[in-house]
């Protein structure tokens, strides 16, 4: 793994990969130690270099950064493979053309020029990327390098105060966390060119909102997407913060890519490797996708859109738990929600949050005061807004959607004891990521999606003042559909009790 020649990566990038990796590889203790690679990045790389489909679901804060300079140095290292067989390829064709001679049949180019799709969620994360793509691309000139920095930068004096956040949230929205962008990056021999046109660029590196700006809707008259017909690598990252966006808009990307192009675009027909012609491009993909662990939406893409015949390689991570972060003293029951099927699952959900929970809540004179509702979904979140104003409940709502000003006049209600309950997303959380005052009771309608969530909010429960712990309590509901949540937060070895048990629906831990 240490011969990058082996490896078959190219000369230009060789030398610059490993002083831009120096960084993510641990010092041996041997001075001739000749390692490049770090033990995560060897094992990852050998199956990217083979070009197999991945889906990764251990992608954190702490392991970001050395994953992203492995597939960025895999990014560059097949643009500049496809370039220089293409240019060689163009050589000889024209040696050939000069001599006289029959040209043969050779296919090395798709119907558009990008080859590599990049989606990230903001701004920020993008010109990290870009930065690597910098440093390891082996460029002598690069253009409108300038213009990237300005506007993917933030001045000094914009910089949002986060010294009271947790260290995740710090690393997710520093600096620029605008979430509609889009570049395309060109490259000759010795130069780099960001903001280069489409159909000009080896990779476009964009979020699911930048890109379906421009791929619009079906019936609009302004609508392009002929640029993702020759995608050869697909690579998704931070899967976790584009669930936290609209999911809706990757999968819209997703459904235009490998399709026939309504233009020409200048394209050397007789080049064109046949099956971008017989529509089995998809095939020829290979899809790299970076999440902080799974859900049945990143399940559902990777067995729907990957479909490389290399094959593909699912890497999932044992979580032990998250309740285990949980400091303070707090019951928490567990309600396993009895239902059919996933299309009754929503239904059978509400109707036991709205006839046995807040029944439950109403009649104890302890916990219809300070009670805070969690709703993951948005949907279930309005759904549980109207039924509560149908019953003319004493209560706030904190959505990614309130306006500050409201944000600040329900927590203070909250706290001060003038509303009963405060219902609030886990997009708000997510966003925001204030610290709730006053909570002594709460209900999660559904298990966060980031499992750090659940234990930040147990964390912050407040006792009544002159009370023990054990005043406060925690109501989680859930189906057998939410395994892959509930195991985030119990752990392996619990989930398996909790889903499978047939001795009783409810759960108690302290």
């Amino acid at each position: 793994m240490n011969n990058l020649n082996e490896l078959n990566i190219k000369k230009r990038i060789q030398e610059s990969f490993i002083n831009t990796n120096k960084t993510f590889v641990k010092k041996e203790d041997s001075e001739e130690s000749d390692e490049i690679f770090t033990d995560l990045q060897k094992s990852l790389f050998s199956y990217i270099n083979n070009y197999n489909d991945i889906i990764y679901s251990n992608s954190d804060n702490s392991k970001m950064n050395e994953i992203r300079s492995i597939y960025t140095l895999h990014a560059l290292n097949h643009v500049f493979k496809t370039r220089d067989k293409i240019l060689k390829n163009s050589e000889k064709i024209k040696h050939l053309q000069e001599k006289g001679e029959d040209i043969p049949d050779i296919r090395d180019q798709g119907f558009t020029r990008p080859k590599v799709l990049i989606v990230l969620p903001y701004r920020n994360s993008a010109l990290d990327v870009m930065d690597l793509m910098i440093k390891m691309s082996g460029s002598k000139q690069i253009e409108n390098k300038k213009r990237l920095y300005n506007e993917f930068k933030l001045p000094s004096d914009e910089d949002n105060d986060m010294s009271d956040k947790p260290d995740d949230f710090k690393k997710i929205f520093r600096g620029n966390i605008d979430d509609c962008f889009r570049v395309g990056i060109k490259f000759t021999r010795k130069t780099m060119r960001f903001f280069a046109d489409f159909y000009q660029s080896d990779i476009i590196v964009a979020s699911p909102l930048g890109l379906r700006m421009i791929i619009g809707a079906e019936g609009e008259k302004k609508r392009d997407y002929d640029f993702l017909s020759s995608i050869e690598l697909l690579i998704i990252d931070q899967c976790q913060d584009l669930l936290m966006q609209n999911w809706d808009h990757l999968l819209h990307v997703l459904n235009h890519m490998h399709l026939i192009p309504k233009a020409t675009h200048d394209t050397d027909f007789s080049r064109i490797k046949n099956w971008y012609l017989d529509s089995k491009a998809k095939y020829l993909c290979q899809n790299l996708i970076f999440t902080e662990y799974l859900t049945p939406e990143l399940n559902s893409l990777f067995n729907t859109y990957c479909k490389n015949i290399s094959g593909k390689i699912k890497i999932r991570h044992q979580h032990y738990g998250t309740i285990n972060d949980v400091i303070i003293p707090v019951q928490q029951t567990y309600h396993r929600v009895a239902t059919k099927s996933i299309k009754h699952s929503d239904d059978d959900r509400f109707n036991f949050f709205i006839y046995k929970v807040l029944p439950n809540i109403q009649k104890s004179v302890i916990l219809q005061m300070h009670t805070a509702i969690y709703v993951p979904s948005y949907f279930d979140f309005i759904r549980i807004r109207n039924y509560m104003d149908e019953n003319d409940y004493s209560y706030h709502v904190l959505s990614e959607y309130t306006e500050p000003a409201d944000i600040s006049r329900a927590r203070s209600d909250f706290y001060h004891g003038r509303v009963r309950y405060i219902l609030m997303t886990e997009r708000f959380h997510y966003f925001r990521r204030y610290r709730i005052r006053g909570i002594q009771n709460i209900v999660f309608y559904g298990l966060p999606d980031h499992a750090n969530f659940f234990s930040e909010m147990l964390n912050n429960l407040s006792p009544p003042k002159g009370e023990e712990g054990s005043d406060v309590s925690c109501t989680i509901l859930y189906t057998k559909y939410d395994r892959l949540k509930l195991e985030r937060v119990v752990g392996f070895n619990r989930v398996q009790k909790l889903c499978n048990s047939m001795k009783s629906d409810t759960f108690m831990f302290a």
